[in-house]
């Protein structure tokens, strides 16, 4: 019995040596990408305060492709923080500014609740996420007054 285990086993794995050296043939749709230019916020030393206020993000859809046309958007707000080492954008994936907008309407609109509890930082960025993700040039926010 024994003998009959270990030949099993060495037999399923020059199968499966076989099979994974085998050329296999995978075809594949091009995927469309679309990376938005986004116009605002423009880095043009800009301020926004967290509160009530209803601010903006606008992207230009003369370049969209056809296969995009139909897709919705989400916005993301993220920041750079120089103590890091790295390029993380910090995005609060849990809380997007605005969704379900479509991404040919080439703007949406958004609060920045007090509820966030933001620091004040000059170095906030909006991801724009759709068929790809687009980053925004900087901005300020400042925090809420309490």
């Amino acid at each position: 019995m024994n003998f009959a285990n270990t030949f099993f086993t060495f037999f399923l794995l020059a199968l499966s040596q076989l099979v994974s050296t085998s050329p296999v043939l995978v075809t594949r749709e091009a995927e469309v990408v679309w990376s938005p230019t986004i116009t605002y916020p423009d880095g043009n030393d800009t301020v926004w305060q967290s509160g009530p206020t209803v601010y903006n993000m606008t992207w230009y859809t003369d370049d969209i492709p056809e296969d995009a046309q139909n897709n919705t958007g989400v916005i993301m707000l993220g920041y750079f923080d120089n103590d890091d080492n790295d390029s993380d954008e910090h995005l609060d994936w849990k809380r997007p500014l605005a969704s379900g907008f479509a991404l040919t309407d080439g703007i949406a609109y958004f609060t920045i609740e007090p509820s966030r509890n933001l620091t004040t930082r000059n170095s906030y960025v909006l991801c724009l996420l759709g068929d790809s993700g687009n980053i925004s040039k900087e901005l300020t926010i400042e925090a809420a007054q309490a």
